[in-house]
């Protein structure tokens, strides 16, 4: 699977790891660099690992906040 960069700081909402369901209404912010694993887009979602904990965020945050790592 690729992997993915943060080219800026953005927001998203931790799931559950095990049933991947939010935790909870907070968002938890992942700096700039940050590497974004097994990436995974829905209606206006996007679920992706980083640090092995999942997280989801809005497409249009994360669209223009990635670009892929070759």
């Amino acid at each position: 699977m690729p992997k993915f960069e943060l080219t800026k700081t953005i927001e998203a909402i931790k799931l559950n790891k095990r049933t991947l369901a939010p935790l909870g209404p907070e968002l938890f912010t992942i700096p700039f660099g940050g590497i974004l694993e097994n990436m995974t887009e829905g209606r206006d979602r996007r679920k992706f690992f980083y640090l092995n904990e999942p997280y989801e965020c809005p497409e249009s945050v994360i669209a223009s906040a990635i670009r892929e790592i070759k």
